[in-house]
């Protein structure tokens, strides 16, 4: 979990494009600026049970210490689209043309509810380094970038062979 300034948060970038791999969706679910020495990133699926949406939760915490205690953790909500939560089968879900594929469901423990990962959707965090010009000169930037790579289970990439 990285955090950014507030000033960065602002211009973080977006992007939505698909690649496709085979039996594989991946999606670039955040690009944006980030201090690697001083903050660390990471990402969760998220829901609204009642209107059937789900997103996912990119998390930015600094690295630093403080005396209050842990550092604060910026979210930035991202909305996917495709992914959304199956309120009846109380699964997190990516539809993919005709293919849908199960990213989470519903657990419990005690009287909470929680997202058990399946497996099949993860969320990767990277980050890269990337030449900026700022119409003054050029110096290098270290990028952060979220992917969700969403793979059909074995059982649903057999079903689509024998189709």
């Amino acid at each position: 979990m990285k955090s950014l300034s507030n000033k960065s948060t602002i211009a973080l970038l977006a992007l939505g494009s698909f690649v496709g791999v085979a039996n594989a969706a991946q999606v670039i679910v955040f690009e944006g600026p980030l201090d690697t020495s001083r903050k660390k990133i990471s990402a969760n699926s998220a829901v609204n049970r009642e209107l059937g949406r789900a997103w996912v939760n990119v998390e930015i915490q600094s690295t630093d210490f403080f005396s209050e205690g842990l550092p604060p953790v910026d979210v930035i909500m991202r909305r996917v689209d495709g992914l959304y939560y199956d309120s009846a089968r109380k699964q997190v879900l990516y539809q993919r043309g005709a293919e849908t594929i199960v990213c989470a469901e519903d657990a419990s423990v005690l009287w909470s509810s929680y997202l058990k990962s399946t497996g099949q959707c993860q969320l990767t965090s990277s980050t890269k380094q990337r030449a900026i010009d700022d119409g003054f000169s050029v110096h290098e930037q270290t990028v952060a970038v979220i992917v969700l790579d969403a793979q059909a289970s074995a059982q649903q990439q057999a079903r689509a062979v024998g189709k």
